[in-house]
Protein backbone atom coordinates (compact mmCIF):
# COMPACT_ATOMS: atom_id res chain seq x y z
CA UNK A 1 0.00 0.00 0.00
CA UNK A 2 1.29 3.47 -0.91
CA UNK A 3 1.90 6.09 1.84
CA UNK A 4 -1.12 8.04 0.57
CA UNK A 5 -3.28 4.93 0.88
CA UNK A 6 -1.98 4.25 4.36
CA UNK A 7 -2.87 7.76 5.52
CA UNK A 8 -6.30 7.52 3.92
CA UNK A 9 -6.95 4.22 5.71
CA UNK A 10 -5.76 5.73 8.98
CA UNK A 11 -8.14 8.64 8.50
CA UNK A 12 -11.05 6.24 7.99
CA UNK A 13 -10.12 4.34 11.15
CA UNK A 14 -9.95 7.58 13.13
CA UNK A 15 -13.42 8.65 11.97
CA UNK A 16 -14.87 5.26 12.84
CA UNK A 17 -13.23 5.31 16.27
CA UNK A 18 -14.58 8.77 17.07
CA UNK A 19 -18.10 7.77 15.96
CA UNK A 20 -18.05 4.68 18.15
CA UNK A 21 -16.62 6.71 21.04
CA UNK A 22 -19.51 9.16 20.80
CA UNK A 23 -22.09 6.39 20.35
CA UNK A 24 -20.94 4.54 23.45
CA UNK A 25 -20.13 7.63 25.52
CA UNK A 26 -22.43 6.51 28.32
CA UNK A 27 -20.58 3.22 28.63
CA UNK A 28 -17.28 5.07 28.62
CA UNK A 29 -18.40 7.56 31.27
CA UNK A 30 -17.40 5.34 34.19
CA UNK A 31 -13.95 4.69 32.71
CA UNK A 32 -13.56 8.39 31.88
CA UNK A 33 -14.28 9.33 35.49
CA UNK A 34 -12.07 6.58 36.88
CA UNK A 35 -9.13 7.59 34.67
CA UNK A 36 -9.60 11.29 35.37
CA UNK A 37 -9.88 10.76 39.11
CA UNK A 38 -6.94 8.36 39.20
CA UNK A 39 -4.70 10.64 37.16
CA UNK A 40 -5.79 13.62 39.25
CA UNK A 41 -4.87 11.88 42.51
CA UNK A 42 -1.56 10.68 41.10
CA UNK A 43 -0.77 14.21 39.89
CA UNK A 44 -1.68 15.73 43.26
CA UNK A 45 0.59 13.28 45.05
CA UNK A 46 3.56 13.81 42.74
CA UNK A 47 3.20 17.60 42.38
CA UNK A 48 2.87 18.21 46.14
CA UNK A 49 5.82 15.90 46.80
CA UNK A 50 7.93 17.70 44.21
CA UNK A 51 6.81 21.05 45.61
CA UNK A 52 7.76 20.02 49.15
CA UNK A 53 11.19 18.86 47.98
CA UNK A 54 11.77 22.07 46.04
CA UNK A 55 10.69 24.29 48.95
CA UNK A 56 12.90 22.33 51.32
CA UNK A 57 15.85 22.66 48.97
CA UNK A 58 15.35 26.39 48.40
CA UNK A 59 15.01 27.05 52.13
CA UNK A 60 18.19 25.10 52.83
CA UNK A 61 19.93 26.74 49.87
CA UNK A 62 19.20 30.20 51.27
CA UNK A 63 20.18 29.23 54.80
CA UNK A 64 23.43 27.45 53.95
CA UNK A 65 24.24 29.96 51.17
CA UNK A 66 24.54 27.87 48.05
CA UNK A 67 24.46 24.55 46.25
CA UNK A 68 28.15 23.92 46.95
CA UNK A 69 29.54 25.40 50.14
CA UNK A 70 33.26 25.80 50.81
CA UNK A 71 33.24 25.84 54.62
CA UNK A 72 36.32 26.53 56.68
CA UNK A 73 36.82 24.50 59.86
CA UNK A 74 39.39 25.50 62.47
CA UNK A 75 38.82 23.39 65.55
CA UNK A 76 41.64 25.19 67.35
CA UNK A 77 39.47 28.28 68.00
CA UNK A 78 36.05 28.77 69.54
CA UNK A 79 34.39 30.09 66.37
CA UNK A 80 35.47 27.08 64.34
CA UNK A 81 33.95 28.08 61.00
CA UNK A 82 36.80 30.17 59.67
CA UNK A 83 38.47 30.90 56.35
CA UNK A 84 41.40 33.28 56.16
CA UNK A 85 41.21 35.97 53.49
CA UNK A 86 43.98 34.32 51.47
CA UNK A 87 42.15 30.97 51.62
CA UNK A 88 38.97 32.66 50.41
CA UNK A 89 40.90 34.08 47.45
CA UNK A 90 42.32 30.66 46.58
CA UNK A 91 38.83 29.13 46.69
CA UNK A 92 37.47 31.76 44.29
CA UNK A 93 40.40 31.17 41.92
CA UNK A 94 39.90 27.39 42.12
CA UNK A 95 36.18 27.82 41.36
CA UNK A 96 37.07 29.68 38.18
CA UNK A 97 39.65 27.07 37.19
CA UNK A 98 37.10 24.28 37.82
CA UNK A 99 34.60 25.95 35.49
CA UNK A 100 31.89 26.43 38.12
CA UNK A 101 30.47 29.63 36.55
CA UNK A 102 27.98 30.12 39.43
CA UNK A 103 24.91 32.31 39.17
CA UNK A 104 26.20 34.09 42.27
CA UNK A 105 28.53 33.44 45.19
CA UNK A 106 27.79 34.34 48.81
CA UNK A 107 30.56 35.12 51.31
CA UNK A 108 29.43 34.84 54.92
CA UNK A 109 30.76 34.75 58.46
CA UNK A 110 28.70 32.60 60.82
CA UNK A 111 28.60 32.15 64.57
CA UNK A 112 26.58 29.02 65.24
CA UNK A 113 25.35 27.49 68.49
CA UNK A 114 22.74 28.04 71.18
CA UNK A 115 25.24 29.23 73.78
CA UNK A 116 27.33 31.49 71.58
CA UNK A 117 25.19 34.58 70.91
CA UNK A 118 22.35 36.57 72.45
CA UNK A 119 20.55 39.81 71.68
CA UNK A 120 19.13 42.19 74.32
CA UNK A 121 16.52 44.92 74.20
CA UNK A 122 14.75 46.86 76.93
CA UNK A 123 15.61 44.33 79.64
CA UNK A 124 14.68 41.30 77.54
CA UNK A 125 17.18 38.80 76.14
CA UNK A 126 16.94 36.11 73.46
CA UNK A 127 19.48 33.39 72.71
CA UNK A 128 20.29 33.19 69.01
CA UNK A 129 21.20 30.01 67.19
CA UNK A 130 22.73 31.78 64.20
CA UNK A 131 24.46 35.12 63.77
CA UNK A 132 25.25 35.61 60.10
CA UNK A 133 27.60 38.23 58.75
CA UNK A 134 26.72 39.14 55.16
CA UNK A 135 27.62 41.67 52.50
CA UNK A 136 24.41 43.66 52.11
CA UNK A 137 24.99 44.61 48.47
CA UNK A 138 26.18 41.16 47.37
CA UNK A 139 23.09 39.45 48.83
CA UNK A 140 20.53 42.16 48.12
CA UNK A 141 18.49 39.79 45.91
CA UNK A 142 18.28 37.21 48.69
CA UNK A 143 17.03 39.69 51.29
CA UNK A 144 14.61 41.25 48.84
CA UNK A 145 12.81 37.86 48.63
CA UNK A 146 12.31 37.63 52.38
CA UNK A 147 9.09 38.96 53.82
CA UNK A 148 9.49 42.11 55.90
CA UNK A 149 6.29 42.44 57.92
CA UNK A 150 7.56 44.95 60.46
CA UNK A 151 5.83 45.34 63.81
CA UNK A 152 2.03 45.53 64.13
CA UNK A 153 0.85 48.85 62.78
CA UNK A 154 4.04 49.46 60.80
CA UNK A 155 4.23 49.43 57.02
CA UNK A 156 6.33 46.66 55.42
CA UNK A 157 10.01 47.43 55.65
CA UNK A 158 12.72 47.59 53.06
CA UNK A 159 16.43 47.11 52.69
CA UNK A 160 17.40 50.67 51.96
CA UNK A 161 19.82 52.28 54.37
CA UNK A 162 21.38 49.10 55.80
CA UNK A 163 24.92 49.73 56.97
CA UNK A 164 27.61 48.39 59.30
CA UNK A 165 25.46 49.21 62.35
CA UNK A 166 22.29 47.52 61.07
CA UNK A 167 20.87 44.19 62.24
CA UNK A 168 18.05 42.13 60.75
CA UNK A 169 16.21 40.00 63.31
CA UNK A 170 14.13 36.93 62.56
CA UNK A 171 10.48 37.39 63.43
CA UNK A 172 10.46 34.94 66.40
CA UNK A 173 13.42 36.72 68.02
CA UNK A 174 11.92 40.15 67.39
CA UNK A 175 8.56 39.14 68.84
CA UNK A 176 10.13 37.71 71.97
CA UNK A 177 12.24 40.84 72.47
CA UNK A 178 9.43 43.23 71.63
CA UNK A 179 11.81 45.02 69.26
CA UNK A 180 10.76 46.84 66.12
CA UNK A 181 12.41 48.63 63.27
CA UNK A 182 14.60 51.50 64.42
CA UNK A 183 15.16 50.17 67.96
CA UNK A 184 18.66 49.91 69.39
CA UNK A 185 19.66 46.42 70.54
CA UNK A 186 22.80 44.89 72.02
CA UNK A 187 24.33 41.82 70.38
CA UNK A 188 26.56 39.65 72.53
CA UNK A 189 28.60 36.94 70.84
CA UNK A 190 31.48 34.56 71.44
CA UNK A 191 34.86 35.57 70.03
CA UNK A 192 37.44 33.36 68.37
CA UNK A 193 39.39 33.24 71.64
CA UNK A 194 36.37 32.17 73.69
CA UNK A 195 35.58 35.54 75.25
CA UNK A 196 32.36 37.54 75.04
CA UNK A 197 32.09 40.75 73.07
CA UNK A 198 29.14 43.08 72.54
CA UNK A 199 28.05 45.58 69.94
CA UNK A 200 25.17 48.03 69.61
CA UNK A 201 23.03 47.72 66.49
CA UNK A 202 19.95 49.39 65.04
CA UNK A 203 17.16 47.06 63.91
CA UNK A 204 16.99 47.60 60.17
CA UNK A 205 14.03 45.29 59.75
CA UNK A 206 12.36 42.07 60.83
CA UNK A 207 12.59 39.18 58.40
CA UNK A 208 9.76 36.70 58.18
CA UNK A 209 10.77 33.22 57.08
CA UNK A 210 8.35 30.42 57.98
CA UNK A 211 10.98 27.66 57.85
CA UNK A 212 12.75 26.44 60.96
CA UNK A 213 16.06 27.50 59.38
CA UNK A 214 15.21 31.13 60.19
CA UNK A 215 14.25 30.72 63.84
CA UNK A 216 16.29 32.82 66.32
CA UNK A 217 18.61 34.19 63.70
CA UNK A 218 20.19 37.59 63.09
CA UNK A 219 21.98 39.14 60.12
CA UNK A 220 24.64 41.85 60.46
CA UNK A 221 27.41 43.24 58.29
CA UNK A 222 30.17 40.68 57.71
CA UNK A 223 32.95 43.18 58.40
CA UNK A 224 31.28 44.29 61.62
CA UNK A 225 30.82 40.69 62.80
CA UNK A 226 34.43 39.86 61.89
CA UNK A 227 35.67 42.70 64.09
CA UNK A 228 33.32 41.70 66.87
CA UNK A 229 34.60 38.11 67.04
CA UNK A 230 38.25 38.80 66.28
CA UNK A 231 38.54 37.85 62.59
CA UNK A 232 40.37 39.98 60.04
CA UNK A 233 38.13 42.14 57.82
CA UNK A 234 38.68 39.89 54.78
CA UNK A 235 38.04 36.63 56.63
CA UNK A 236 34.83 34.65 56.44
CA UNK A 237 33.33 31.31 57.43
CA UNK A 238 32.16 30.06 54.05
CA UNK A 239 31.78 30.77 50.39
CA UNK A 240 28.58 29.42 48.87
CA UNK A 241 28.16 28.90 45.13
CA UNK A 242 24.64 29.08 43.64
CA UNK A 243 24.92 27.05 40.45
CA UNK A 244 23.06 27.75 37.23
CA UNK A 245 22.53 24.02 36.60
CA UNK A 246 21.65 22.03 39.71
CA UNK A 247 21.94 18.72 37.86
CA UNK A 248 25.73 19.10 37.86
CA UNK A 249 26.25 19.78 41.55
CA UNK A 250 28.22 16.62 42.33
CA UNK A 251 30.40 16.72 39.22
CA UNK A 252 31.22 20.37 39.82
CA UNK A 253 32.01 19.72 43.47
CA UNK A 254 34.46 17.02 42.42
CA UNK A 255 36.03 19.40 39.88
CA UNK A 256 36.42 22.08 42.55
CA UNK A 257 37.91 19.52 44.93
CA UNK A 258 40.54 18.54 42.36
CA UNK A 259 41.49 22.18 41.82
CA UNK A 260 41.52 23.05 45.52
CA UNK A 261 43.24 20.06 47.09
CA UNK A 262 46.98 20.67 47.33
CA UNK A 263 46.55 24.45 47.40
CA UNK A 264 44.91 24.64 50.83
CA UNK A 265 44.27 21.93 53.45
CA UNK A 266 41.17 20.21 52.07
CA UNK A 267 39.09 17.56 53.83
CA UNK A 268 37.92 14.46 51.91
CA UNK A 269 34.53 14.74 50.24
CA UNK A 270 31.67 13.69 52.52
CA UNK A 271 28.21 12.55 51.46
CA UNK A 272 26.12 12.65 54.66
CA UNK A 273 26.07 14.35 58.03
CA UNK A 274 27.62 11.35 59.77
CA UNK A 275 30.60 11.49 57.43
CA UNK A 276 30.96 15.22 58.06
CA UNK A 277 30.96 14.73 61.83
CA UNK A 278 33.57 11.96 61.54
CA UNK A 279 35.88 14.18 59.48
CA UNK A 280 35.49 17.08 61.91
CA UNK A 281 36.34 14.73 64.82
CA UNK A 282 39.40 13.55 62.90
CA UNK A 283 40.38 17.18 62.42
CA UNK A 284 40.31 17.64 66.20
CA UNK A 285 42.91 14.90 66.56
CA UNK A 286 45.21 16.25 63.85
CA UNK A 287 48.69 17.28 64.97
CA UNK A 288 49.70 20.87 64.26
CA UNK A 289 47.13 23.43 63.07
CA UNK A 290 43.73 21.68 63.01
CA UNK A 291 42.14 23.45 60.04
CA UNK A 292 40.72 22.37 56.68
CA UNK A 293 38.28 23.38 53.98
CA UNK A 294 35.20 21.19 53.50
CA UNK A 295 33.30 21.15 50.22
CA UNK A 296 29.72 20.41 51.21
CA UNK A 297 26.48 20.01 49.28
CA UNK A 298 23.01 20.48 50.73
CA UNK A 299 22.49 16.71 50.66
CA UNK A 300 25.08 16.44 53.44
CA UNK A 301 23.24 18.90 55.68
CA UNK A 302 19.80 17.47 54.91
CA UNK A 303 20.58 13.82 55.61
CA UNK A 304 17.93 13.45 58.34
CA UNK A 305 15.31 15.40 56.39
CA UNK A 306 16.07 13.26 53.32
CA UNK A 307 15.11 10.19 55.34
CA UNK A 308 11.75 11.81 56.07
CA UNK A 309 11.31 12.52 52.37
CA UNK A 310 12.06 8.86 51.62
CA UNK A 311 9.22 7.88 53.96
CA UNK A 312 6.94 10.34 52.14
CA UNK A 313 8.09 8.84 48.84
CA UNK A 314 7.20 5.35 50.05
CA UNK A 315 3.70 6.43 51.10
CA UNK A 316 3.19 8.20 47.78
CA UNK A 317 4.30 5.13 45.83
CA UNK A 318 1.75 3.02 47.70
CA UNK A 319 -1.05 5.46 46.82
CA UNK A 320 0.30 5.66 43.29
CA UNK A 321 0.10 1.89 42.94
CA UNK A 322 -3.43 1.78 44.35
CA UNK A 323 -4.61 4.34 41.80
CA UNK A 324 -3.08 2.38 38.93
CA UNK A 325 -4.75 -0.83 40.14
CA UNK A 326 -8.11 0.98 40.27
CA UNK A 327 -7.53 2.23 36.73
CA UNK A 328 -6.68 -1.26 35.48
CA UNK A 329 -9.74 -2.86 37.09
CA UNK A 330 -12.08 -0.11 35.85
CA UNK A 331 -10.66 -0.30 32.33
CA UNK A 332 -10.90 -4.11 32.23
CA UNK A 333 -14.54 -4.17 33.36
CA UNK A 334 -15.61 -1.36 31.01
CA UNK A 335 -13.77 -2.91 28.06
CA UNK A 336 -15.46 -6.28 28.53
CA UNK A 337 -18.93 -4.69 28.78
CA UNK A 338 -18.47 -2.64 25.61
CA UNK A 339 -17.00 -5.55 23.66
CA UNK A 340 -19.92 -7.76 24.66
CA UNK A 341 -22.42 -5.17 23.39
CA UNK A 342 -20.52 -4.67 20.12
CA UNK A 343 -20.03 -8.30 19.14
CA UNK A 344 -22.34 -8.10 16.09
CA UNK A 345 -20.77 -4.79 14.99
CA UNK A 346 -17.31 -6.34 15.14
CA UNK A 347 -18.51 -9.33 13.12
CA UNK A 348 -20.13 -7.05 10.53
CA UNK A 349 -16.90 -5.07 10.13
CA UNK A 350 -14.91 -8.26 9.58
CA UNK A 351 -17.53 -9.54 7.09
CA UNK A 352 -17.11 -6.26 5.17
CA UNK A 353 -13.39 -6.93 4.76
CA UNK A 354 -11.77 -5.46 7.87
CA UNK A 355 -8.85 -7.48 9.17
CA UNK A 356 -8.64 -8.62 12.78
CA UNK A 357 -5.81 -6.14 13.29
CA UNK A 358 -8.04 -3.36 11.91
CA UNK A 359 -10.79 -3.98 14.46
CA UNK A 360 -8.23 -4.12 17.25
CA UNK A 361 -6.69 -0.83 16.13
CA UNK A 362 -10.08 0.93 15.94
CA UNK A 363 -11.14 -0.17 19.40
CA UNK A 364 -7.78 0.69 21.00
CA UNK A 365 -7.75 4.07 19.28
CA UNK A 366 -11.12 5.10 20.65
CA UNK A 367 -10.13 4.03 24.16
CA UNK A 368 -6.89 6.01 24.05
CA UNK A 369 -8.58 9.09 22.61
CA UNK A 370 -11.05 8.91 25.49
CA UNK A 371 -8.13 8.47 27.89
CA UNK A 372 -6.39 11.58 26.49
CA UNK A 373 -9.37 13.78 27.28
CA UNK A 374 -9.74 12.05 30.64
CA UNK A 375 -6.15 12.97 31.54
CA UNK A 376 -6.84 16.60 30.69
CA UNK A 377 -9.82 16.53 33.02
CA UNK A 378 -7.70 14.82 35.69
CA UNK A 379 -5.04 17.52 35.45
CA UNK A 380 -7.68 20.21 35.90
CA UNK A 381 -8.99 18.28 38.92
CA UNK A 382 -5.46 18.07 40.36
CA UNK A 383 -4.96 21.82 39.91
CA UNK A 384 -8.20 22.49 41.77
CA UNK A 385 -7.30 20.16 44.64
CA UNK A 386 -3.83 21.70 44.94
CA UNK A 387 -5.42 25.13 45.01
CA UNK A 388 -7.59 24.08 47.96
CA UNK A 389 -4.59 22.50 49.72
CA UNK A 390 -2.69 25.79 49.40
CA UNK A 391 -5.30 27.41 51.67
CA UNK A 392 -4.98 24.70 54.31
CA UNK A 393 -3.04 25.51 57.46
CA UNK A 394 -0.43 23.06 58.70
CA UNK A 395 0.61 25.10 61.73
CA UNK A 396 -0.38 22.17 63.96
CA UNK A 397 2.49 20.14 62.45
CA UNK A 398 5.73 21.27 64.15
CA UNK A 399 8.56 21.94 61.72
CA UNK A 400 6.39 21.37 58.64
CA UNK A 401 7.00 24.97 57.56
CA UNK A 402 10.25 23.90 55.94
CA UNK A 403 8.23 22.16 53.21
CA UNK A 404 6.03 25.20 52.54
CA UNK A 405 6.39 28.47 50.70
CA UNK A 406 5.09 31.60 52.37
CA UNK A 407 3.23 29.45 54.88
CA UNK A 408 1.39 27.17 52.44
CA UNK A 409 2.04 24.03 50.44
CA UNK A 410 2.75 24.66 46.78
CA UNK A 411 2.54 22.22 43.89
CA UNK A 412 5.32 21.84 41.34
CA UNK A 413 4.31 20.39 37.98
CA UNK A 414 7.57 19.10 36.53
CA UNK A 415 7.10 18.21 32.83
CA UNK A 416 9.04 14.97 33.26
CA UNK A 417 6.95 13.88 36.24
CA UNK A 418 3.64 14.72 34.55
CA UNK A 419 4.77 12.81 31.45
CA UNK A 420 5.73 9.76 33.53
CA UNK A 421 2.34 9.88 35.30
CA UNK A 422 0.54 10.00 31.93
CA UNK A 423 2.63 7.12 30.58
CA UNK A 424 1.91 5.08 33.71
CA UNK A 425 -1.84 5.60 33.25
CA UNK A 426 -1.67 4.70 29.55
CA UNK A 427 0.41 1.64 30.35
CA UNK A 428 -2.08 0.50 33.01
CA UNK A 429 -4.88 1.08 30.51
CA UNK A 430 -3.08 -0.87 27.77
CA UNK A 431 -2.43 -3.82 30.09
CA UNK A 432 -6.10 -3.88 31.07
CA UNK A 433 -7.62 -3.76 27.57
CA UNK A 434 -5.01 -5.48 25.42
CA UNK A 435 -6.04 -9.02 26.28
CA UNK A 436 -9.84 -8.65 25.96
CA UNK A 437 -9.52 -6.78 22.66
CA UNK A 438 -7.19 -9.40 21.23
CA UNK A 439 -9.44 -12.29 22.29
CA UNK A 440 -12.50 -10.53 20.86
CA UNK A 441 -10.82 -10.01 17.48
CA UNK A 442 -9.94 -13.72 17.28
CA UNK A 443 -13.49 -14.92 17.91
CA UNK A 444 -14.79 -16.97 14.93
CA UNK A 445 -16.78 -14.83 12.51
CA UNK A 446 -20.04 -16.89 12.67
CA UNK A 447 -20.05 -16.54 16.45
CA UNK A 448 -19.57 -12.78 16.34
CA UNK A 449 -22.28 -12.31 13.70
CA UNK A 450 -24.71 -14.25 15.84
CA UNK A 451 -23.89 -12.09 18.88
CA UNK A 452 -22.24 -14.95 20.74
CA UNK A 453 -20.32 -14.53 23.94
CA UNK A 454 -16.78 -13.23 23.85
Amino acid sequence: MTPAGTFAKLGVFCRISLKYLWRYRRRYLFLFLALGFGFGVVTVISSLKDGMKENLYLSAQSHYAGDIIAMGYNTGIEVEHHLKSEEAGIIMDAAGAAGLDPRTAAVRTMVIGRNTSSVYFNGNGVTLKYVVGVDWEREADYFAKLLHPGAPGEPPGGLGGLNDDSILLSAPAARELGARRGDSVILETLTALGQKNTGVFIVGDVVEDASFFAYYKAYVSRVTLNRLIGFADGDCSLIGFFLKDRTKIETQREALYRELSGRVPTAPLVYDRGGLEDEVDALDDRAGEPRAVFLITLGVYLTEVAQLMEAIDLASYLLYGMMLVIIMVSAGVTCRLILRERTRETGTMRAMGFYESDTRFIFRLEIFVMAFFSLIAGFVLAAGINRLVSFTSFSWFPGFEVFMRNGSLSALYLPGTVAVNALAVFLALALAVWGPIFRDSRTPLPETLSGGAI
